[in-house]
């Protein structure tokens, strides 16, 4: 279960307390006169005018304009009232911090709760993501600058033939597409150089000299490489720079940025959390995640991966993206995942529509039902953020537990909301901001946590995405001089379950955060998603409540449990269900019948994620502004508005609470092994891979039946249950250039079976060797063990395959270390379950002796200790490739079979 960090943050509007407002105008029809007055009163509002100057200057202007009395259309008159009114609306019912309409401020923890608001607010302002960008474009471009600084290869970019890739490097609106460079000999021979930051001159010099070309001409040449993005000059200022114009004034003189500049708030605030408070934020985020659905993407990418490597191999990550590309739903991935209504999907959809049917407002969440929308056994993601609400009277009532806590998201780990406004603590503050990240728990034991530093696609965002440096930097397409942590060094690998990050050089796992909410599926470097999710994917998350495809129905009920809402009522409304041109009074009737048909309540959030307004459906005023939304949108979205937060005055408030949770026990993950460069491709080789299409269980039958030679001695066979279910055939050529020899067997073979309906399609494809099964000799005696394997179990097809599977496990894992029960009754996990069925549990007692099996067995685990393998390890994978032989890939049949064969190998032991 999460608990409390010990950090977290205030988000809270930043209007003057005790501010009287003005009745809002009638917008129902044209009263000029009254609009202008209003306006005036409102824009005299304590710094309502500054707030609005600094979101849109352009807005400013034309609100002095009405008020000066200067000359206004009416329809103008109109469109200036209304965004002045959203504006107030922003100002004094939204917490998301922007500009001086609302800020941040960190949390206290202690044993009851306080409040303290004062109005000595800070502001800090920072010039303009493209301002800076175009500043630093401007010192790149000057070559006495350059050639005073270090310059790196930018690590986004990789080779594609002849030519260098830097991927999303140019822009047209929201197109965005590759850079692609002409890999000359000069161009080579600086980006090898410049793995690591050098000098620009140095580098120029080295260039020149290697080339036999002039030093200005090189320069000139990496200027270019500069201006394109493939090198990275320390000029630019890395996304761990929170103060990027000062860094940039020591290279050159910047001009006053003018209206150019963001602010960013830290208010005068003063918020102690009580001990109830934050049990119920762990419970909630507990809840969420054990109620969140699987990563679609990723389960097909761990499949692709595992079949093309093998589990345990090593494979830096540029190479794997070159053959897998990116996951299902990442940009440019040619990836795909068919859409599928699981039970989870279904179980929603019914509690959807009975909530619909009985005018239910509210499903609460119990044990039972959260059970049924588990779809997994995954752990809980160790560290995320909860923000949420608090619905109270007093602080009081948040000692006591008399509140309501209504979840706003959640993040994908920890700093992900809350990193961009770090700059706004006091060094103090920082330092145990820091503490607490540096002993985030990890997913895999050992794992080194680490910040990712990487610039968005968009320079606007870049204020957006900078947070200060809290970990040890792995900079991805960003300047940093001496990395702990770089791209190249990275490697992907896995197990049966999961993929993760080992640095190849103290192959150790890594577990990177980008530390910023910049959106990743498209606004992020496809690279730094990737990063940041191929460790949490196989996590439990933390995140908003997701109704699956249930998500796009026009009515969704408020989801509870306990004192928390962890979604709230929610209605989608189309635009074509009111009369756009109507008279007021006609367009207001045909609302109130929709608001009470559809039970809609009287305060309401409209829009969608941070960008929403709290409206009151009872005045007149909101409801024009709400008209107004729904004519400019196909789809409006109507979210029940949370409780009074009188606790802290009624001002709009979220918490932002950092969370861990202690990871489950578990074994430290398989030993990585280099990727092995052997392929054995159809014709020169000594191997040959063949697949066969159709019916597994059929097509074993007859190889079964066959002569044994059909197929070279040695040979072995896996099944595979994607693009669809088959066999894998792996055939030794005793003589190398006798494969055709084979294949013309096999072809004949196949075209039989094709005849009786048993197989419909074969193929012939390289085999490649897994290194995690040995090298060399060791490799040799693997593939000695999978053929004796395969015949056992062409052997023993029939009857129980449960009991069989478990059978052949005990003599595995006996052949393998002479004491198989001792193994198993220790290497086993103990899992509860139904109770195991007698008979079963007699069939899988009967021993099964195989003097060849147990003999190749003992050949290679004498090899594989010599070869330095994991000898744990490698009994894991014989028995999970046992099960893959005789029944298939099936997690849930194979931990059956090993539970099987705990079962009998402990009752031997007990007797023995």
């Amino acid at each position: 279960m999460f608990s409390t960090a010990g950090a977290a943050l205030i988000r809270a509007a930043a209007y003057p307390s005790g501010m009287a407002l003005p009745a809002w105008p009638d917008l129902t029809s044209d009263q000029p006169e009254q609009w202008r007055e209003w306006l005036t009163t409102a824009w005299a509002l304590p710094g309502f005018a500054v707030a609005v100057a600094g979101a849109t200057p352009q807005l400013a202007e034309q609100i002095i304009q009405a008020v000066t009395g200067e000359p206004v259309s009416l329809h103008r008159l109109r469109r200036v009232v209304e965004s002045a009114v959203r504006y107030l609306l922003r100002w004094t019912t939204r917490a998301t911090p922007f500009g001086t309409f609302a800020g941040v401020a960190p949390v206290e923890f202690g044993a009851r709760a306080s409040v303290r608001w004062g109005e000595a607010h800070h502001e800090v302002p920072r010039p303009d993501g493209q301002f800076v960008a175009d500043h630093t474009a401007r010192a790149e471009q000057d070559l006495a600058l350059l050639r005073d600084v270090a310059v790196v290869t930018n690590s986004l970019g990789y080779r594609r033939g002849d030519r260098w890739v830097l991927p999303c490097a140019r822009s047209d609106g929201d197109r965005r597409w590759d850079v692609e460079i002409r890999l000359t000999g000069p161009i080579q021979a600086a980006l090898d150089a410049a793995t690591s930051p050098l000098r620009f001159a140095e580098l120029a010099a080295r260039i020149a000299g290697a080339t036999l070309t002039e030093v200005d001409v090189t320069e000139r040449l990496l200027a270019s490489l500069v201006r394109a993005g493939v090198l990275l000059s320390a000029l630019r200022p890395a996304m761990t720079v929170t103060d990027p114009a000062t860094y940039l004034a020591r290279h050159l003189a910047l001009p006053d940025p003018g209206d150019r500049v963001a602010v960013d708030l830290r208010i005068g605030a003063s918020v102690t959390l009580p001990p109830a408070v934050l049990r119920e934020a762990g419970r909630a985020a507990s809840t969420l995640a054990a109620v969140a659905p699987p990563h679609p993407g990723w389960a097909e990418y761990h499949t692709a991966f595992i079949e093309r490597w093998g589990p345990g191999a090593a494979v830096p990550v540029h190479d794997v993206l070159n053959v897998l590309g990116f996951p299902a739903g990442y940009r440019g991935s040619t990836r795909r995942v068919p859409a599928v209504f699981t039970t989870r999907d279904r179980l929603l959809a019914q509690l959807a529509q009975q909530s619909a049917l009985n005018d239910c407002a509210e499903i609460a969440l119990d044990d039972e039902l959260i059970g049924r929308l588990r779809s997994d056994d995954r752990p809980l993601m160790p560290h995320t953020e909860l923000r949420f609400t608090l619905a109270a009277a007093t602080p009081r009532d948040l000692d006591r537990g008399a509140f309501t806590l209504t979840v706003v998201s959640g993040s994908r780990h920890a700093g992900a909301a809350s990193g961009r406004f770090l700059h706004l603590l006091t060094s103090a503050e920082l330092a145990s901001w820091q503490q607490v990240y540096q002993r985030l728990p990890t997913v895999l034991p050992g794992a080194h946590v680490t910040q990712l530093s990487g610039p968005p696609l968009d320079a606007h965002l870049t204020p957006l995405a900078r947070t200060p440096e809290l970990l040890p930097v792995l900079p991805v397409g960003d300047f940093h001089p001496d990395p702990p942590y770089t791209v190249a060094d990275l490697a992907v690998t896995g197990d049966g379950q999961r993929l993760w990050l080992v640095s190849r050089t103290i192959g150790r796992p890594i577990e990177p955060l980008l530390l910023n909410s910049v959106l990743l599926p498209g606004l992020q470097q496809p690279l730094l998603r990737f990063l940041t999710e191929i460790w949490t994917a196989w996590s439990a998350p933390c995140s908003r409540f997701d109704w699956g495809h249930a998500h796009g129905l026009p009515y969704l009920p408020r989801v509870r449990h306990g004192r928390s809402v962890l979604h709230p009522a929610r209605w989608a409304i189309d635009r074509s269900a009111f009369p756009r041109t109507a008279p007021w009074p006609e367009w207001r009737d045909t609302w109130q019948r929709h608001r009470d048909r559809h039970r809609i309540p009287g305060e309401v959030l409209v829009g969608d994620d941070d960008v929403r307004l709290r409206l009151d459906l009872d005045d007149d005023a909101h409801l024009a502004v709400l008209r107004t939304h729904l004519a400019r949108h196909v789809r409006t979205i109507l979210t029940e508005a949370p409780g009074p937060a009188g606790w802290i005055g009624g001002r709009p408030a979220e918490l932002l609470l950092t969370l861990t949770a202690a990871p489950p026990a578990a074994s430290q993950p398989r030993p990585v092994r280099a990727v092995s460069a052997l392929r054995h491709r159809p014709g020169q080789s000594p191997w040959l891979e063949a697949r066969v299409y159709g019916r597994p269980d059929d097509i074993l039958a007859d190889l079964a039946r066959q002569p044994t030679n059909i197929l070279p001695a040695g040979w072995w066979f896996l099944r595979y249950p994607d693009p669809e279910p088959h066999l894998r055939l792996r055939i030794p050529q005793h003589r190398v250039g006798r494969s055709t020899d084979t294949a013309g067997n096999l072809a004949r073979w196949a075209q039989r079976l094709e005849h009786d309906g048993v197989l419909h399609d074969y193929t012939l494809h390289t085999y490649r060797p897994e290194t995690r099964h040995g090298t060399g000799p060791a490799l040799a005696a693997a593939e000695a063990v999978f053929a004796a394997d395969s015949r056992t179990a062409l052997r023993r097809l029939t009857g129980d395959r449960q009991a069989a599977t478990a059978a052949t496990m005990i003599t595995i894992a006996d052949g393998f270390t002479s004491d198989g029960p001792r193994w198993l009754t220790e290497h086993v996990p103990h899992r509860s379950g139904p109770r195991l069925n007698p008979t079963q549990l007699d069939l899988a007692r009967i021993p099964h002796r195989d003097d060849d099996l147990t003999t190749a067995l003992a050949t290679y685990r004498r090899l594989a200790h010599t070869d330095g393998l994991d000898l744990d390890h490698v009994l894991a994978d014989l028995l999970h490739l046992h099960h893959a032989r005789m029944i298939g890939v099936d997690t849930a049949s194979e931990r059956h079979c090993l539970r099987l064969a705990r079962a009998v190998a402990r009752t031997h032991r007990e007797t023995t």
